[in-house]
């Protein structure tokens, strides 16, 4: 004997599952079969077991008979005692709905285009973000610590600019897509650059002399130790950098702090690195004229 139970949706006659228990042979007409069945918190349905159940009724002249037999010492037993039994039945599960492998790459694919959506428009939104803070942030430095750095021009011309793209944002700019943003945001910073470069430079600048400065007391300090030639080649390297340094900072010194400067940080560390370089290559040549012997 088969037995077979049909699992439906509540919104719909369609079948999810078929459930067959079984085969079993049942031994009397009160046999009955026991499913134990679980529904957890999300809505699924288990089937954790079925058991066939064996319900005896004895007669009772056979009840009678056994109380005769039995001992006096022995516990009588009830004309209405029931004896069980149980048999472990097979559950062959059969779920319906599943979807074929072109279903699920389609279903994949369309995964993936939702995610790709969802990470646009979270891009989208970070990039509109970030041009509507560049825009309050440059107004603020533009009138405190860019001022100096700015000429008259160029800071009208960033504020119109600026009130500009404010406008836009909060009009037909407030639905833009990720290009848009970007390109707005790139355009405000070909205005702005040059004058961030300028006043960040300042100090960069100020630090890269120092160091250039330091370097060439140190070059001096360890050609004590030297050949007078030796001493005096680094010594004129050393002068030579020390001159183009002061030439450079009066020239920059003449000069406003709104125009580009005449020496960039960058080409102060440059020197100090070819200073580096030209009193390296004094020392070898030292090294080698003692190993061919031409030393003092």
């Amino acid at each position: 004997m088969l037995m077979s139970s049909m699992i439906t949706s509540n919104y719909s006659s369609v079948v999810i599952c078929l459930l067959q228990i079984g085969p079993f042979q049942a031994h009397s007409e009160k046999s009955k079969v026991k499913v134990k069945i679980r529904l957890n918190l999300h809505g699924l349905i288990s089937v954790e077991s079925a058991v066939l159940i064996d319900d005896d009724q004895r007669d009772a002249n056979s009840a009678d008979s056994m109380e005769l037999d039995s001992n006096d010492n022995m516990d009588h037993k009830s004309k209405n005692e029931r004896p069980m039994h149980r048999q472990d039945l097979q559950i062959v599960e059969s779920i319906y709905g599943v979807m074929s492998k072109q279903e699920l790459l389609e279903a994949q694919e369309q995964e993936q285009q939702l995610a790709y959506q969802d990470k646009l428009v979270e891009r989208t939104k970070e990039r509109k973000n970030a041009l509507e803070s560049y825009v309050y942030d440059t107004r603020n430095k533009l009138s405190e610590r860019y001022r100096s750095f700015a000429t008259d021009s160029e800071r009208e011309e960033i504020s119109v600019n600026l009130q500009q793209t404010e406008d836009w944002l909060y009009e037909e700019g407030d639905d833009e897509t990720e290009a848009v943003y970007t390109s707005k945001l790139e355009e405000l910073k070909k205005l702005v650059d040059p004058i961030e470069y300028r006043c960040k430079d300042e100090e960069a600048r100020a630090e890269a002399t120092r160091e250039l400065l330091k370097r060439i007391v140190d070059h001096r300090m360890a050609a004590k130790s030297l050949s007078a030639p030796e001493r005096d080649a680094i010594d004129n390297e050393c002068t030579k950098v020390e001159q183009w340094l002061r030439e450079s900072s009066q020239l920059q010194e003449s000069l406003p702090k709104n125009v580009d400067p005449v020496v960039w940080s960058h080409e102060i560390k440059k020197k100090e690195e070819e200073l580096d370089m030209s009193c390296s290559k004094i020392v070898t040549s030292r090294a080698r004229g003692h190993d061919n012997g031409d030393g003092c």
